[in-house]
């Protein structure tokens, strides 16, 4: 659950087909079944000490490799400042609140629908910036689009009543959703640094000990016992930290060096799909019609926008060319 980074592409190193492929399985498993993973835990594990344990966890590794190769985890001047606050948005938001979600009672499928609308939210937000880039027609239209799909998605959950599990936790992961896409914003345009590896190791190192904080503040501590720690939740657990959290992570970061953004971000379409299936084969969720509608609207809406970002930002230099036809 961390933003997708920005690195400059390889195009004449392209590796072998078969790479990709595994690259892509570990980015579609690890983003895909995460959900899964974390509705496994909630069955007997609190929740913000549990992402906080994976996430603090993770951030520690990924320290540890760095210094072990010769690297420094230094942040420039305000880097910390930056970090601490996208840690917020990302992990207190984006990890902290969808297990808290999960936890509640929504299902892992359901909350993997409403987290895809995460770039719809940034594009929303982006627009609302006092110097953002405001939405084109078709970037409206995807959004308009995207907007539909969630209100199909979440009217069966917030039907069941205001005090239901599942409504809480669906306005728990519309939450989760909103401030994971203000967080991707936040590290777009004020970055630690300009290491993408060493800010998403303290941004992991920084959200786990807010989630920490939160566990122990609200009490978390007293409802964890010793049998509570069983094979499934183990699992879950190393699943969350090893392929989630470390393995997909690099994949996404290696694929992006080789790929166009564009391709490596199916994982915006292929994951919440991975997840609705997933939950039902394990855990016999029920995905109503309305739901696949929803979430069809949902990555429909997606697509869209994805589409008119990639115009929007081909437009410069399709004006450069028709002033050299000019010239000529």
């Amino acid at each position: 659950m961390t933003p997708i980074s920005t690195l400059p592409l390889e195009r004449n190193t392209l590796p072998p087909f078969r790479l990709i492929a595994v690259a892509f399985a570990i980015v579609y498993v690890g983003y895909g079944l995460n959900f899964l993973a974390v509705k496994i835990a909630m069955e007997t594990l609190p929740a913000f000490l549990f992402a906080g344990s994976h996430v603090l966890l993770a951030g520690f590794i990924i320290m540890g490799w760095r210094l072990a190769r010769g690297g420094s985890l230094a942040l420039p001047r305000g880097g910390m400042t930056r970090a601490a606050r996208a840690a917020f948005f990302l992990f207190v938001g984006g990890v902290g609140l969808v297990t808290l979600g999960e936890k509640l009672g929504l299902a892992s499928g359901a909350a993997a629908m409403i987290k895809a609308s995460v770039p719809l939210w940034v594009a929303v937000i982006e627009a609302l910036r006092p110097r953002g880039e405001k939405p084109t027609w078709l970037i409206a239209g995807g959004l308009l689009l995207g907007a539909l799909g969630v209100t199909l998605l979440v009217i069966p959950n917030l039907a069941q009543g205001s005090t239901g599990g599942a409504a809480v936790g669906t306005w728990v992961l519309l939450a989760s959703a909103l401030l994971f896409a203000i967080g991707t914003l936040d590290v777009r345009h004020r970055p630690p640094s300009p290491d993408t590896v060493n800010n998403v190791a303290w941004m992991m190192v920084l959200g786990g000990i807010y989630l920490w904080v939160i566990g122990l503040a609200t009490g978390e501590a007293v409802q964890v016992s010793p049998q509570d720690f069983t094979a499934p939740v183990l699992s879950s657990f190393f699943f969350l930290l090893v392929v989630h959290s470390l393995a997909a992570f690099s994949a996404m970061n290696w694929l992006l060096r080789h790929l166009p953004a564009a391709v490596v971000t199916t994982k915006f379409y292929v994951s919440p799909a991975i997840a609705a299936v997933a939950g039902w084969l394990v855990l016999g969720e029920i995905v109503g019609t309305g739901a696949m509608v929803g979430l069809a609207l949902i990555l429909g809406g997606v697509a869209v926008v994805m589409l008119g970002e990639k115009l929007r930002r081909m437009e410069p230099a399709l004006r450069a060319d028709d002033a050299d036809e000019l010239e000529e």
